[in-house]
């Protein structure tokens, strides 16, 4: 019996260790480029569609499902979609994504974001990000 728990131990090991990083990220931008560099390891998906505006994402139950699943994480961040991504986060219930977690990329982590108001911001001077321009993509 200890023969049989150690050999499905180790084939379980080595299941776990071909099985594929499942990434979830924000825009398709960000989904190819995860692709690029994980290659075969990865498996990814796109929340939003490339025509879609980031702002105004409708979120989608089916969006909770897939986030549920995912071992990353990537957004934009700079509040580019704090409209919609953290209540679904947050219904996804899943440890490894949440916002101080590993697995949840802030890409606009360590970029010098432009456009960065120096006073009080509100929705009557139009489209003015707080923390600065969120598209560094671009």
């Amino acid at each position: 019996m200890k023969r049989i728990f150690a050999t499905l131990s180790c084939f379980a090991l080595v299941l776990a260790a071909q099985a594929k990083l499942n990434v979830v990220a924000t825009l398709p931008d960000f989904g190819s480029i995860a692709e690029q560099i994980g290659g075969d390891s990865v498996k990814v998906t796109s929340i939003a569609k490339g025509t879609e505006d980031l702002h105004f994402v409708d979120a989608r139950p089916s969006y909770i499902r897939v986030l549920n699943q995912a071992d990353v994480l990537l957004e934009s961040g700079a509040e580019m979609e704090i409209g919609w991504l953290p209540p679904l986060v947050n219904s996804a219930r899943n440890s490894r994504i949440l916002s101080d977690a590993p697995g949840h990329v802030i890409l606009s982590r360590g970029i010098q974001l432009l456009d960065v108001p120096t006073g009080p911001v509100d929705r009557s001077m139009g489209d003015v990000h707080p923390a600065g321009n969120p598209h560094y993509w671009l």
